[in-house]
Parts: C-alpha cells; sequence; structure tokens
C-alpha cells in the first residue's frame, strides 16, 4: 500500500489513537550526567532550514536529535546538517511526526510547517509530554487558537510562538518602540497603522480563493508526480487538491513558497505571514496581549481587479479596541508595505518602527492619520522640528556588502536617554532572541515571551484582517470569547468545516 493511502485509511483512526494514550501535565525527563535537552524539528522547509535549524544548534542546553518532514529529500539535507554540526551520525529522520510525538527522549519540538498543521500537531505535542516552539501566525482559525490556549493551560507545557521582532536584539528598536508608547511619553494612544500586503500587485494583504496551479497552462508541469513527497499527509486537514511544486517546492528550495500562503485554505495571505509580526507588536505597543478588539470595520478602498485576489479588496480594513487606561477607542488601519511597519500616534506624539528603523515625533499634539500624512511620514517630511531622533534602516545589515553607518544604534542611544527608558515606569520584558528564551524556560519552566495566550491573540487579528477582506464585511466582536457579537449575517465560519480526520481534540 502507498504512503498515501495509508496515511488517508489511517488518518482519521491514527489520530484519535494518538490523542487516547497522552498524559497529562507530565514533568520534565530526568537527565543522565552530562546530558541535554533534546529537541525534534517538525517541517524543514526554508524558514526551518534556514532560520530555525541553526539557532537551536547554537543553543548550549539543548541537542537536535531528531528531523521529520513528509518530502525524504528535505529530511536527509536536514540530518546531513545536523550530523555535520554535531560531527556524528546520530540524528534521527523521521517522515510521520506522530513518531516523534511518541519518543519518549524527545522533550521539545520546533513546528515550522505551513500554517494549517500549526494547531493540531501543537496540541498533540502538548499531550504527550513535549514543550513547544511552532511557528506564526500560530493557528489557521478562530477556534483553533481557543483550543491551543486551552491546552497549554491545561497540558502545562512551555510553549513559544515564532513571533521574533520581540526578541530582536539586546537593545530592540520593537521594545524601545513599545515601552515609548506603553509608558505613555507620546501622550494617549489613539490610533495604529500595521502596513503589509501590495494593494495593486499579485500579493496583496488577504489569502487568495482556492487555486490548484499558479499557472493553469503549465499543470503538467507543475503537477507532475513527486515521489519524494507524502502528498496527503502534506495536506492533512487541509482540503485535497492535485500536487504542486508551487504549494510544495521540490526538493531543497532556495525561496520562500509565497502559493500556499495565499491559499484560503492553507494560509492567510500577508495577513498571516507579515501581519503576524505587525499586528503583534501593534498588540504589544496597544496592551492587548490578553485583550483584542470589539468591532471590525469593513475597508473601503477598491475591490481588486487582478484576477488572483478573487475581487478582494487588499488593504484598507480596520479594528478599534478599548483603550485601558480610559476606555476610549483605539483605531488600527491595515494598510500597504511602506517604511515603517507599525505606526503609533498619541496625543502628544508619534513612533513608527520596523525591522532596522524607528522614528519618534514629539509634541505634535493629535494627528489623525490621513493618506497625506502617512506618506510625509514614509518620507520624513512630517514635522522635522518635532522628530526626536530617527533612523531608516540604512544600517540594518542584511546586506553583508552594505557599509553600517550605525545609524539605528545612534537614533535608539537618543531615545533610551531622552525618554530615560532605563528608568521608565513599566519596563517591558527584554529578550535577545526568540529561540533562547524558548530553550531557557525549558529548563526554568517560566513562561516564554510569546506563550499561547499572546501570539494565539495576535494570530487572531490575523484571521480577524483576513476574515474582513473575505467576507467584505465588517462585525462586532466579543475579544473575551473570541466570538462574533450579533447577528453574522455573512455567515462567518471561525472553524474549519472539515479536518479530514485531523480534528483537534483538548
Amino acid at each position: 500500500m502507498n504512503l498515501n493511502r495509508r496515511h488517508f485509511l489511517l488518518g482519521s483512526a491514527a489520530a484519535a489513537t494518538l490523542a487516547g494514550c497522552a498524559t497529562n501535565k507530565m514533568g520534565l525527563r530526568p537527565l543522565k550526567p552530562g546530558e541535554k535537552r533534546t529537541v525534534a524539528l517538525i517541517g524543514i522547509g526554508i524558514q526551518g532550514r534556514t532560520a530555525l535549524l541553526p539557532q537551536f544548534l547554537r543553543q548550549p542546553n539543548v541537542r537536535v536529535t531528531a528531523v521529520c518532514d513528509c518530502d525524504r529529500v528535505r529530511c536527509a539535507d536536514a540530518k546531513a546538517r545536523v550530523d555535520a554540526h554535531y560531527k556524528d551520525g546520530a540524528c534521527k529522520t523521521y517522515a510521520d511526526f506522530r513518531d516523534i510525538l511518541k519518543d519518549p527522549t524527545i522533550d521539545a519540538v520546533c513546528i515550522a510547517t505551513p500554517d494549517h498543521w500549526h494547531a493540531y500537531m501543537s496540541v498533540e505535542a502538548m499531550k504527550h509530554g513535549k514543550d513547544v516552539y511552532c511557528e506564526k501566525p500560530l493557528t489557521f482559525s478562530i477556534d483553533e487558537a481557543k483550543k491551543l490556549i486551552a491546552a497549554q493551560e491545561k497540558y502545562g507545557r512551555v510553549f513559544q510562538t515564532g513571533s521574533m521582532q520581540r526578541s530582536w536584539a539586546k537593545v530592540s528598536e520593537f521594545r524601545a518602540a513599545c515601552m515609548i508608547v506603553r509608558n505613555g511619553f507620546i501622550g494617549d494612544l489613539k490610533y495604529v497603522d500595521a502596513n503589509y500586503g501590495r494593494g495593486g500587485q499579485k500579493l496583496g494583504g488577504p489569502s487568495h480563493p482556492v487555486r490548484f496551479f499558479d499557472k493553469p497552462e503549465n499543470a503538467a508541469t507543475e503537477g507532475a508526480p513527486n515521489t519524494d513527497v507524502d502528498w496527503n499527509m502534506w495536506l492533512g486537514p487541509a482540503k485535497w487538491r492535485p500536487y504542486s511544486d508551487q504549494i510544495a517546492p521540490r526538493g531543497v528550495n532556495k525561496f520562500y513558497p509565497m502559493f500556499w500562503r495565499f491559499d484560503d485554505d492553507i494560509g492567510t495571505g500577508y495577513n498571516g505571514d507579515w501581519g503576524a509580526h505587525h499586528l503583534d507588536i501593534a498588540q504589544w505597543g496597544m496592551d492587548m496581549d490578553d485583550s483584542g478588539p470589539y468591532r471590525i470595520i469593513r475597508s473601503d478602498e477598491p475591490h481588486s481587479v487582478d484576477l488572483f485576489h478573487g475581487g478582494r479588496r487588499q488593504f484598507g480594513m480596520r479594528m478599534l479596541f478599548k483603550s485601558k487606561k480610559d476606555g476610549s477607542d483605539i483605531e488600527l488601519y491595515h494598510g500597504p508595505f511602506g517604511v515603517w511597519g507599525t505606526v503609533f500616534y498619541g496625543t502628544k506624539g508619534i513612533v513608527a518602527v520596523n525591522r532596522g528603523k524607528i522614528a519618534v515625533w514629539s509634541g505634535t499634539g493629535l494627528v489623525k492619520p490621513t493618506k497625506e500624512i502617512r506618506d510625509a511620514l514614509q518620507k520624513m517630511t512630517f514635522m522635522p522640528d518635532k522628530v526626536v531622533a530617527a533612523s531608516v534602516g540604512k544600517d540594518y545589515g542584511t546586506d553583508s556588502s552594505a557599509k553600517k553607518d550605525n545609524a539605528l544604534a545612534k537614533a535608539l542611544e537618543t531615545l533610551i536617554a531622552h525618554f530615560d527608558l532605563k528608568h521608565a515606569p513599566l519596563q517591558l520584558y527584554k529578550s535577545e532572541n526568540q529561540v533562547k528564551n524558548f530553550c531557557e524556560c525549558i529548563e526554568t519552566r517560566a513562561a516564554t515571551i510569546s506563550p499561547t495566550t499572546v501570539g494565539g491573540r495576535s494570530g487572531v487579528l490575523c484571521i480577524l484582517c483576513n476574515m474582513s477582506y473575505q467576507y467584505d464585511t465588517g462585525f462586532d466582536w466579543d475579544p473575551v470569547k473570541m466570538e462574533v457579537v450579533g447577528a453574522n449575517e455573512k455567515g462567518i465560519s471561525l472553524v474549519r468545516a472539515d479536518y479530514r480526520g485531523w480534528d483537534i481534540v483538548v
């Protein structure tokens, strides 16, 4: 029997069996003298291979002992990388993640699969006593977010969401921005921009209607059989469709596959890709890690005429939050990509931030953002006499050939001194690396900086954005229950209709 057929027949029963043998709130596995905590990586695409695996290999208190991927070529490549690092051949390989969860010698897992697998694998891993690092966005649906939060509470595992902008550096532009906002140095927060997605191009903000192939005329080429991948396992809880090497690139790919990220049944577009970063920082700055919006407002931008977009608007939706300080509204706006990823507008100033970039305007008074003001902020022509410090990211250092001018470091030094951030009343946590924080918490059993309650709610913001574009609507929202309030006239679904036997059971 071939692997695809086997998984199709056994998927539901196997999932039920796996859930049934779970143990509740297991303690840490006793270690032998000199032994380290063990980590297995599940999903060895480009993110797992280039971003996560090297970081786990550098952590002093853990050892990577296993890798898992339903693509045998990627799995073998990952094993070779691990074995080369440790200079032995001890790394185990798995094609089925369930075998990792049943392995009592594995203490933690890192999940870097496409989004549609995150929740199921995370819940089952926690059931089996594994601590979990899972890539963002944490879940595919609202229902999954609620179940994942409930699972961490029930099973008591250490959990980290891969929203790494919260752990950017020893002196982080994101932490500094949120410190300035949260301490009231720009007055009362009234507006926030989260910028990602391209309005008039193939990849906009929301996901796309399901398509089998990137170019239908190339279906024979894109869908040519790939015997190296267990395609039915790759799909898992997603609807069956023909294999496409645009969704699951053949072999060890050297590019980020965007096709699946924009598929309604697998990802949530740029809302879940970059939104999981910039909306997460917006959530942190608004002090909404334990809450959320109370209203979603439909975009009034034109509907896209790009055939890839399915007629969906690409940006312009808004969310309303209640300020914890005085109950007044904070309005969040989703705009297209620009210089700034997240912008905070207060009654006394503005903070704009992105990777390698930060700018703070003080003493501006309340500025209601318009297209003209947003354009001026992007061009740094807005109120130049009110700028406390600014760096536009020329020295970010992603290009090794670029010369650094230390503008970011200088801007952060100026802001730390100007606002005396080291002695500010509210001190946000410090973490210079998301993986390091997770590995340290495995031992201390302390909460990570992005547990399910934080990463889950950031993921909910991504999903709410996407649903607003998918259904072309606005609606009232209960941030505590995470439910639509009132009449659900558009029939907005918070649950995946069919998990193909991979139902999530907490």
